[in-house]
């Protein structure tokens, strides 16, 4: 049934390739990077309220700060006993190396079968992919099985730092019985537009984060200013102090040596465990092949390694400068010293509580000379592999693609899915397609997932219509 109503539905939903490319041409002409441009999230906030309320949708716009920066909250309530809401963000990265765009990041452009553009593949060009499903559910069923809504957020890629008071005073706008997070999408066979060569993939949660910029602080700890290396042994070296100071966070053997810290970490789920067990082993393989490694990192393999990057923290330096850094030498003891550092959270280490330990830690190593400042970031959130809507989720796509589902409990990225797992169940679904080029020049998506991705939001919102009539 499930089957042939997707497939059905993939070919109706072929008229709408046009509308796709007309919509997203006009949100891709949008620079929206937050924090830099300022009229272009507001302009685009104002196109996007007009697409939806084009689609019949009920349409507000929340300023989150005094310049704008709305989150565009759209509803369709057809008084139906579940809702669906789909998060997305309309905001984007910089477009930075320019020089390595073949075409402007900001006009749509398409060649060789692939879609071009900033945003086309995060997220405005699922955004479009979402609204246009529910259209086409809608005119197929004469009215929709489920209440729409939409959260559509101008921060994201910024760190989403205005989002929590939106969520905590507009808590009501996002109570739903599921969600789609960041677009559904199925990229079909070359070959054969109704197969696929991948397994679909559930993610059923993000992983947190907190980010430090960690500077090393004047006199009387550091020189007013870089001094001849020849007065070395007479001088604090700032580079040096900062390697030491960072070296008390974690040891050789990626152990993090906070004290409390590892104390909080929630010990992995039994069915947690038992669906990463059924994984394969491509995310090892693609970890030594895309980077060319000889191992991963401690030589960890198979289930091990995904434990490891999925169900357990981490602390990473992100970059470090200090000294001279131009051609030839320049024979210094630095006066300054930084170092950017993020840590990712598991569920039960939050933001707050990881802060309170860091500076309880550098209390009690007396590292009162280095400055740990955050610069924000997300708690960790997830949803129960075993809910019933990622488990009727996992059987509608299951049943579309012929293929094993794999569900990963949380995804090593991050984002504000906190904010709304209190309120709807989680769910990221989609099948593997390679050369996307997220966050990178030449972002883009290709041309042959629209009308199957059209098709599969609409099955999955149409499954969780049929949901209430079983109960």
């Amino acid at each position: 049934m499930i089957k042939e109503l997707f497939l059905d539905y993939q070919k109706k939903s072929s008229k709408y390739e046009q509308e796709f490319r007309k919509i997203l041409t006009e949100l891709v002409t949008f620079p929206t990077v937050a924090d830099r441009e300022t009229k272009a999230i507001n302009d685009c906030a104002d196109s996007l309220e007009g697409f939806l309320k084009q689609y019949g949708y009920s349409v507000t716009q929340y300023p989150t700060r005094e310049d704008g920066y709305p989150v565009v909250f759209a509803e369709k309530n057809v008084g139906a006993p579940k809702t669906m809401l789909f998060y997305h963000h309309y905001d984007v990265q910089p477009e930075d190396p320019l020089d390595k765009w073949v075409s402007s990041p900001w006009k749509l452009t398409e060649r060789d079968g692939r879609i071009y553009g900033r945003g086309v593949a995060d997220d405005k060009g699922e955004f479009v992919i979402s609204m246009l499903a529910m259209d086409l559910l809608e005119k197929e069923l004469g009215t929709l099985p489920v209440n729409i809504k939409f959260v559509l957020e101008g921060e994201e890629e910024a760190g989403s730092e205005h989002l929590p008071v939106f969520a905590k005073k507009h808590s009501e706008l996002l109570k739903a019985d599921g969600s789609v997070w960041e677009g559904n999408l199925l990229f079909p066979s070359k070959d054969n537009p109704t197969t696929y060569d991948t397994p679909v993939g559930l993610i059923c949660g993000l992983k947190g984060t907190i980010y430090y910029e960690v500077t090393t602080k004047g006199p009387p700890y550091f020189p007013r200013t870089d001094v001849h290396s020849g007065e070395a042994a007479a001088t604090p070296n700032a580079a040096w102090s900062l390697i030491w100071g960072l070296s008390t966070l974690k040891d050789e053997n990626e152990n993090i040596l906070i004290d409390g810290f590892n104390e909080l970490v929630q010990d992995p789920l039994e069915e947690d465990l038992a669906e990463l067990k059924k994984a394969n082993d491509s995310f090892e393989r693609r970890i030594v092949d895309d980077y060319q490694l000889g191992h991963a990192l401690l030589n960890r393999t198979g289930t091990d390694l995904l434990i490891e990057t999925l169900l357990k923290p981490s602390l990473s330096i992100c970059g470090l400068d200090s000294g001279y850094q131009g051609p030839g030498s320049k024979t210094i003891v630095p006066a300054k010293a930084m170092a950017k550092v993020d840590f990712r959270l598991v569920p039960n280490l939050t933001m707050e509580k990881v802060d309170e330990l860091v500076q309880q830690h550098l209390k009690k190593h007396n590292i009162d000379y280095l400055d740990f400042k955050s610069l924000g970031g997300y708690d960790p959130a997830k949803t129960p592999v075993n809910h019933p809507y990622v488990q009727m989720v996992k059987a509608v796509s299951a049943e579309i693609t012929g293929k094993p589902v794999e569900i990963i409990p949380i995804a090593a990225g991050s984002g504000p899915a906190y904010l709304f797992t209190p309120y709807v169940p989680i769910c990221m679904a989609g099948n593997d397609a390679v050369g996307l080029n997220g966050h990178a020049p030449n972002e883009n998506m290709p041309a042959d997932c629209i009308s199957p991705s059209i098709a599969y939001n609409a099955v999955i919102a149409y499954a969780l219509g049929k949901t209430a009539e079983t109960k």
